[in-house]
């Protein structure tokens, strides 16, 4: 798996400063010059797009790293990667591409019809079930019409900004109108929530489950379903011209090749394979 220096990583910042200090190259300018540089931000998720000992990790890095071998093979042109910050709150994650030009926006975003009306995605790099998470000491459940019953005085908590929030929303209207929801920064900080307080569940993405899982912390996954997987992609701001060259690249054959399922088997597991499409 290739990793990449992130000596110069900034960690923190305010939404309005960073963004405007924030800078990368068109792919114009690359197609026209011969080389230039990918600038990204991105929202830590495990086995996804991570920092481990100042190296940045993950099925993410892997496909952005193939994704610059298939510009220098096809086009001959040299893509400088830049991970210029990490961005530990979703929802000023996704406000911070929106708003800034040239940056590609590196995490797990799943692609709707009404981000699309703020955001340009690249195709989805992979599918994600949609899981629900408790303490490990918490009743089985095998229906969400079972949370006001076996879950009973159980708080529910989201990621604020995130796609889940939909489904939390269709309980509380159709089975749980008392249910308290609160909101938190990331999925990581709400299992963190959940090892000390039993009566919190929440909805992340699978991955997510999957990490906890392999830290041994004490959460189980719940059987309920949520439907059909979620497409997860990279974003960019409406003025990118990044699209272009991304729409090229992945595409469903990349994501059959056998150098994408090792990337996925490697940092998520071969049991993972066995779910993406």
């Amino acid at each position: 798996m290739k990793t990449i220096s992130i000596a110069c990583l900034l960690i923190s910042y305010s939404l309005t400063g960073f963004s405007q200090k924030l800078q990368g190259d068109t792919w114009a300018k690359i197609k026209a010059q011969g080389k230039g540089t990918l600038t990204m931000v991105y929202y830590e998720q495990p086995g996804l797009i991570y920092e481990s000992n100042g190296q940045i990790k993950g099925v993410c890095e892997d496909v952005i790293e193939d994704f610059v071998a298939y510009v220098k093979k096809k086009y001959n042109k040299e893509i400088k990667l830049n991970y210029a910050a990490k961005e530990p709150v979703f929802s000023n994650f996704l406000k911070t591409i929106q708003s800034t030009n040239d940056i590609l926006g590196v995490t797990n975003v799943t692609v709707t019809d009404e981000r699309k009306k703020i955001l340009k995605f690249t195709p989805s790099f992979m599918s994600n079930p949609v899981v629900m998470i408790t303490h490990k000491d918490a009743p089985l459940i095998s229906s969400v019409n079972e949370i006001t019953t076996k879950l009973a005085g159980y708080s529910a908590e989201m990621i604020s900004g995130s796609t889940h929030t939909k489904h939390i929303d269709k309980i509380k209207k159709e089975v749980a109108p008392n249910l308290s929801v609160t909101y938190g920064p990331s999925g990581s900080e709400i299992i963190k929530k959940i090892t000390t307080n039993p009566k919190v569940f929440t909805i992340l993405d699978l991955t997510e489950y999957i990490d906890a899982a392999r830290k041994q912390l004490p959460v189980k996954r719940q059987n309920i379903s949520f439907g059909a997987s979620e497409q997860l992609a990279f974003i960019m701001s409406k003025g990118s011209d990044w699209d272009e060259i991304w729409n090229e690249f992945l595409t469903e054959d990349y994501r059959r090749s056998v150098k994408y399922r090792k990337n996925i088997a490697e940092n998520l597991g071969a049991n993972f394979l066995n779910l993406v499409k």
